[in-house]
């Protein structure tokens, strides 16, 4: 399998409902009224559960594709390269746990990679998808790591994105711990240096008006959700998954990471050793975030191999462009 050659693309291919965590519901339903126009002729939903509810879109016609947010994102994060794909494809994007429009969460609702797998398949087992393309970002690909293992019907070929051994640093999640909800406002950011610097350095190379978006996530995020998942994230037994996955799984998997996100390209490079059936793509002068900063390459990227994955099961490389 090759990928085509460009120099545009610069690519180096190497709670219960009535328990509410805070009173959060206004705000979401003034969130979903603000989208609406961008989400015109999409088929959005959501479904209920007794950790609270899960929002999530459809749209498009053809093989699905299914995207998983990394860490305090919610789904825009994806949208630009659905407005593209979803005219070959079925895709499906939604909100974690916690974050986005999926709040308020019950008071027992728990958020560690497992709860968010098994959010990720009663949405696909809800909409009839299965055999599906998973694009995971960042803690995306191990919620998708961990559904696939869970659920590997679900499956048909991974696109891991950015990929963390953490997905956030001891530092970090220590960091992270002193805050709680009852005492952390995150709309007022600039009051905590160490979150305010952990945010920007994520998001920092998100064109905008991507980027006041991704903070905007961030400030409307349940803390508890945030905290207990990048606690989860960051064990040895999360890490540990992703890693047997990939070492026995026969299926295809893409690994996209930015060069010049040093983290995330090593951690890239580090998973294709272990893969059996799996090719690697570095886009050059990217970051942390290459659907939002190089869309157009990034959507060829997935539109190549999601179509070339049946010949690609048992094929691997590194192709330069």
């Amino acid at each position: 399998m090759h990928f085509r050659q460009s120099r545009e693309t610069r690519m180096l291919l190497s709670g219960r409902n009535g328990c509410q965590e805070g009173q959060r519901l206004p705000l979401i339903e003034q969130r979903i009224a603000t989208t609406s126009l961008a989400v015109q002729n999409h088929l959005s939903m959501f479904l209920r559960t007794h950790s609270g509810p899960l929002y999530y879109e459809i749209s498009g016609d053809g093989p699905p594709i299914v995207f998983v947010s990394g860490w305090a994102m919610s789904c825009e994060c994806w949208r630009p390269a659905v407005a593209m794909l979803k005219r070959t494809h079925r895709c499906l994007i939604y909100d974690s746990r916690g974050f986005g429009r999926s709040q308020p969460c019950s008071v027992s609702a728990s958020f560690t990679i497992e709860d968010h797998a098994e959010d990720l398949h009663a949405i696909l087992e809800t909409s009839g998808i299965f055999d599906a393309t998973i694009v995971g970002h960042e803690i995306g690909s191990l919620i998708a790591a961990f559904d696939t293992d869970r659920h590997p019907q679900d499956t048909g070929s991974l696109i891991v994105v950015s990929p963390r051994r953490a997905s956030l640093s001891q530092d970090d999640v220590r960091s992270l711990s002193v805050f709680t909800p009852a005492s952390l406002a995150l709309r007022e950011l600039a009051a905590f240096p160490l979150l305010r610097n952990l945010v920007a350095r994520r998001f920092r190379r998100a064109p905008q008006p991507y980027r006041d978006r991704l903070f905007d996530d961030f400030a409307d995020l349940s803390p508890r959700a945030a905290y207990e998942t990048a606690l989860s994230a960051s064990t040895a037994d999360a890490v540990s998954v992703m890693d047997d996955l990939i070492e026995r799984w026969a299926y295809p998997v893409l690994f996209v990471c930015g060069e010049k996100d040093k983290k995330g390209a090593a951690e890239a490079r580090r998973l294709f050793s272990l893969a059996s059936a799996g090719k690697l793509a570095t886009m050059r002068d990217c970051g942390f975030l290459p659907m939002l900063e190089y869309r157009r390459q990034f959507v060829r990227l997935v539109e190549d191999f999601a179509a070339s994955r049946q010949e690609f099961s048992h094929r691997r490389g590194i192709v330069r462009s």
